[in-house]
């Protein structure tokens, strides 16, 4: 039970972070505006093309006086805007055509998901929107709803082209067939608000084939930018009227996907065509177009700004989601017209502002509780009529600051309330930690106390306050109309507390406080190492060879075969890990990758596999070894298919799943009684499946990396059974008592039977981050390589995938906790405390890591920042997991009983005694 409970808390911890950082900003309910023809005023323009290049960086387009972009660039002297576009980290392609067409930056909640909410665009605004583009950027629009119209957008994917740089010569012979259709045109010259999108894909291919300085590049982006030019020429003859308005822009400028470095996020814009002016207000700095040519003017946008722009533009109102404001001065039409765009605009934010301030003000208790104070009900209701009153005193400019100045006020009523439950939650999930920290503390003390006293239980004052105290707080948070999901995660610390309570001992023995050090020491220490190696992982190597030679110090006074042999892994260990660490022998990496990386390393491991047992003395039936063996030729063979690009053939599927079931069922069902046999059989089936999965060099380190530990715990348990008979024959004159009483007074001691809790606990972190290492992943930058399930599966499977990664993963674990409970009867009869100890060392971590969680900006750092979150609290239910796998394994074996007590009779030479102990 207790078990279960644990696995539950730790999910509400992470469900209690996620709620905090991982929120939906998006709203729904909100009602579209009306258009400007609606509202009476002709838009400047009928209908907006829009290009959209791939990876595009301004500095690509601006640099040496904009040579790479010459037809482009007569565009700029005629009658183009050119500017800087600012993008919002991940430049991702998905949130760059989220934050051109929908108006806003990415939801913070698709960080977890592939699409964000359900969310407003300008194609759902248009009741005419065309396009032609890769299949994955439509698929970021065709599942929303189209606003009444169906999008006609022609995609193609990557495969459907030989040539991986023809992209864009697709899309412009589509455009050209398309607009010489007269079938297709004549239904849309007489439309209105009409929108074609035209996505261009070659430069971030090109990008990423040549450097963006090559003549490669530039002459691939001279290609794009007259194909540009092209389709402009071929619009405007088709349509011939002055009404097509047309932008060229980017998603994000190439540097690295994810990054947020200054050249990613600055992407180049071009408008021109018509409505557009032919020069705006403040662009702020200037720019050569060509070697003798003019300067210009270079404006300054937020990305997100283009939406309310293009809406602008066809008369249309902003995406109901658009948290964008619109540019002044960039439109060629009338002030009035102007006006009533930027009053739309300001109508479409307070309207999101609205219903945030009403949840906020249902509430009963909103006079007590903090507020937007710049903005609320009352000013969203006046401005209307103060907007009407300067119409009608045509005071156009003191109307524009006005809606300016509400819109801005808006932006920021709507950040404050997104943002109002942040600091309760943190202070809460922070509270949630420290009650569930005294929950495990609290049990720890009663099981290494003997007799364990019995607990407190529910029906106690106390418990009964604290339920008191969650339900009066639960009505005031009903009351208040707080979100349930929020509701639920500010009582959670209200139920942790009622665990620990109910949790403590009958007696009143402090058990908890006895030992503060020892606890100070073992909860931080390992969590301070953890988040140092978050981030700098290169300590691990250096770590573990002092850490396994103190906890094994005792070995060292009685030199044999058996401690030379494991110093010499500890040192091969030690001595791998530094290299796959330290930059400053990366030339040995280097040298040796050739040899490592291919597939000769998993067939040496697969002799090692065999040979290890044979040399260790390990005993297995016939059976055993004939269905190990022919599991590795069935496994070196698909391996040696897949090297050589061939199919693997259906056996070898058929085979791999056969021995994974048989090797994970014939453990519990052998009947070995004996437990190092038992533990012998676990190490060798598991072995064989973790070489199954492995690629390269991962299967022979884990092989070292376990043979080290079992001889590291047997070294152990001898020495300590030396040391305490030396102490049975030092005590036994003054303690006519016998060796096995003497021997079974530790488990006794409250203070040894922590100090052991915590040991084997840090054993187990630490053997799990080495095994980490080894196996070519990094705890807190989650790598998945598809090669992983080769030999189960013909195709890429994701979650099937995820499922094998983590079981080579966590192999390791599996082996480290069997031989703990087989080798160890501290081990075996203590998992509950071991566990208690385990979740302490990494919660104080987890802790840690929840206040520097972040959700926006680079995908690199919001990726690194999740999966320290996720690996955290997820890993550390894996491996509970793992504990309950070694126990069924262990299942039906041949544990320890109680020796009966003999009365020992008198030594009289006890120099005799110590000598046939040492023999």
């Amino acid at each position: 039970m207790w078990s279960i409970q644990a696995l539950v808390v730790h999910l509400l911890l992470l469900g209690s972070i996620l709620s905090i950082y991982f929120q939906s900003t998006i709203l729904s309910d909100l009602e579209p505006l009306s258009t400007l023809r609606e509202l009476g005023l002709e838009p400047p323009a009928d209908r907006l093309v829009v290009f959209v290049v791939d990876g595009l960086r301004a500095q690509s387009v601006l640099a040496d006086h904009c040579s790479a972009v010459p037809d482009l660039r007569e565009l700029f002297v005629e009658q183009a805007l050119v500017g800087i576009s600012r993008a919002c980290p991940p430049t991702v392609t998905r949130p760059g055509h989220i934050a051109i067409f929908g108006g806003f930056n990415e939801d913070p909640a698709a960080t977890l998901t592939w699409n964000p909410s359900t969310f407003d665009s300008v194609f759902n605004r248009s009741r005419n929107a065309i396009g032609w583009m890769q299949a994955e950027v439509a698929k970021v629009f065709t599942h929303l709803p189209t606003g009444g119209a169906p999008l006609r957008f022609e995609t193609f994917a990557r495969s459907d082209i030989s040539d991986r740089l023809r992209l864009d010569q697709w899309t412009f012979d589509k455009v050209r067939n398309f607009m010489t259709n007269e079938q297709n045109v004549q239904p849309l010259r007489d439309a209105t608000s009409v929108i074609f999108f035209v996505y261009l894909a070659d430069i971030d291919l090109a990008e990423h084939v040549h450097m963006p300085n090559s003549l490669n590049f530039r002459e691939k982006l001279n290609y794009t930018q007259r194909g540009i030019r092209q389709t402009y020429e071929l619009f405007e003859s088709v349509f011939n009227d002055s009404r097509t308005a047309y932008l060229m822009t980017a998603d994000y400028g190439i540097s690295l996907h994810g990054g947020g470095g200054e050249r990613g996020v600055e992407t180049p814009f071009i408008l021109w065509g018509a409505g557009v002016k032919r020069s705006a207000p403040n662009p702020g700095q200037n720019f050569t177009a060509g070697e003798n040519g003019p300067i210009l003017p270079l404006y300054q946008l937020e990305q997100i700004q283009l939406a309310p722009l293009m809406s602008a533009l066809i008369g249309l109102p902003p995406p109901m989601n658009n948290m964008a404001l619109m540019p002044l001065g960039f439109l060629n039409t009338s002030v009035q017209y102007e006006l009533q765009v930027l009053h739309l605009n300001a109508m479409q934010l307070l309207a999101q502002a609205r219903i945030l301030i009403k949840r906020h003000e249902d509430g009963i208790l909103y006079l007590l509780l903090p507020k937007f104070e710049s903005l609320g009900s009352a000013e969203i209701e006046n401005y209307p009529q103060i907007i009407k009153y300067l119409v009608a005193k045509e005071q156009y400019e003191e109307a524009l600051k006005v809606s300016h100045k509400i819109a801005k006020l808006a932006q920021e009523c709507m950040e404050y309330y997104h943002g109002y439950y942040h600091l309760p939650l943190l202070v809460a999930t922070t509270a949630s930690y420290l009650v569930w920290f005294y929950l495990l503390l609290v049990r720890l003390a009663r099981e290494s106390n003997h007799p364990k006293s019995e607990r407190k239980g529910y029906l106690t004052w106390t418990t009964l306050m604290m339920c008191l105290g969650g339900l009066v707080l639960l009505e005031l948070m009903i009351l208040q109309r707080v979100p349930h999901l929020t509701a639920f995660y500010l009582l959670l610390p209200f139920g942790i507390l009622i665990l620990a309570l109910a949790e403590r001992p009958c007696q009143d023995r402090d058990l908890m406080c006895q030992f503060p050090v020892l606890h100070l020491v073992g909860i931080v220490m390992p969590g301070v190492l953890l988040i140092l190696m978050a981030f700098h992982n290169s300590h691990i190597g250096l770590l573990y060879l002092p850490i396994v030679c103190l906890n094994n110090r005792r070995a060292f006074f009685r030199p044999s075969l058996k401690l030379i042999f494991w110093l010499a892994l500890v040192f091969l260990l030690s001595g791998i890990l530094l290299v796959k660490q330290s930059a400053s022998l990366h030339f040995i990496t280097d040298t040796i990758g050739v040899y490592i990386g291919n597939s000769h390393v998993v067939y040496f491991s697969m002799i090692l596999s065999i040979i290890r047992p044979l040399i260790l003395g390990h005993q297995h039936s016939t059976r055993v070894w004939i269905v190990n063996m022919a599991a590795l030729l069935v496994t070196a063979y698909g391996i040696y298919q897949w090297d050589a690009d061939q199919p693997v053939c259906t056996y070898v599927y058929a085979a791999c799943w056969s021995y994974l079931l048989f090797a994970f069922l014939s453990i519990p069902y052998s009947g070995t009684k004996d437990l190092r046999r038992r533990l012998e059989l676990i190490i060798f089936n598991m072995l064989t499946v973790h070489i199954m999965l492995t690629t390269s060099i991962g299967s022979l380190f884990v092989q070292i990396m376990v043979t080290e530990f079992v001889l590291g715990l047997e070294l152990y348990e001898e020495s300590f059974s030396y040391a305490n008979l030396k102490d049975a024959i030092a005590n036994q004159q003054q303690n006519n008592q016998g060796l096995e009483e003497s021997r079974n007074e530790s488990p006794n001691n409250p203070l040894e039977h922590v100090r052991q809790s915590y040991r084997y606990a840090a054993l187990i972190l630490l053997y799990l981050y080495i095994s980490f290492f080894g196996t070519g992943h990094w705890f807190f930058n989650f790598t998945f390589k598809p090669m992983t399930s080769r030999l189960f599966f013909p195709q890429f499977h994701l979650h099937m995938l995820v499922a094998f990664i983590l079981l080579k993963i966590f192999i390791p674990s599996i082996i480290v906790m069997s031989s703990i409970y087989a080798l160890v009867s501290f081990g075996r009869k203590n998992v509950r405390s071991i566990f208690i100890c385990l979740f302490l060392m990494n919660d104080a971590m987890s802790l840690y890591f929840c206040y520097f969680v972040i959700n926006r900006g680079s995908l690199e750092k919001v990726r690194e920042s999740l999966d320290r979150l996720l690996v955290s609290h997820v890993f550390i239910i894996l491996l509970l997991v793992c504990s309950w796998i070694a126990k069924g394994f262990l299942a039906n074996t041949k544990k320890d009983k109680p020796t009966p007590r003999a009365p020992v009779q008198a030594v009289t030479n006890n120099a005799n005694l110590a000598q046939d102990s040492q023999a």
